[in-house]
C-alpha cells in the first residue's frame, strides 16, 4: 500500500511538472524573426518576339530613391519570370524597370525596347512574395 502511495505521489509530481515546463516555454518565447528573412520580387515580362533583340538589357529592381535592392538580371528573350530577393521586412516603393545594359555592350539599332516602369508601394514583409508586371514595347530610333 506504501508503495503504491509513493508511486500515485511521485507520477502526480511529474505530470505537474511537465505540464508547468510546457506553459512556461509559451511564455518565454519572443516572436524572432529570421536572420534569413526575405522580401521576393517577381517581376514578369510580358513580351512576344518577331525578331532578336539588338541590345542587352537588364531587369533590375529599384528603391524610391533609385538604388538597386539586389543585383540586376540579364533579360534572356523567351524567359518570362525574374526573382529578386530583398532582406526583409522592408518599407517604401519598389520599382521594376527593363533598362539597356551598360555602353560596352550597346549598339545603335533600329528599334529598342521601351517599357514602362511598375511601382509597388509597400510595406514588404519577410516571406511573401510582391509581382511586376512589365510590358516592352519595340519603339524606332530613328524619328
Amino acid at each position: 500500500m506504501k508503495t503504491t502511495k509513493i508511486f500515485s505521489i511521485l507520477s502526480l509530481a511529474l505530470i505537474f511538472a511537465a505540464a508547468t515546463s510546457a506553459f512556461s516555454e509559451n511564455i518565454t518565447k519572443k516572436e524572432v524573426v529570421s536572420a534569413n528573412a526575405v522580401v521576393r520580387h517577381q517581376v514578369n515580362i510580358v513580351l512576344t518576339l518577331d525578331k532578336p533583340l539588338c541590345n542587352t538589357y537588364l531587369v533590375e529592381i529599384r528603391d524610391g530613391n533609385g538604388r538597386m535592392v539586389a543585383p540586376a538580371k540579364v533579360f534572356i528573350p523567351g524567359e518570362s519570370k525574374y526573382s529578386f530577393y530583398e532582406r526583409g521586412p522592408a518599407t517604401g516603393v519598389r520599382v521594376a524597370v527593363l533598362v539597356v545594359a551598360p555602353s560596352h555592350s550597346h549598339f545603335m539599332c533600329d528599334r529598342e525596347l521601351f517599357t514602362e516602369p511598375a511601382v509597388v508601394f509597400g510595406p514588404f514583409s519577410a516571406g511573401q512574395t510582391y509581382r511586376y508586371d512589365l510590358f516592352p514595347k519595340f519603339q524606332s530610333t530613328h524619328d
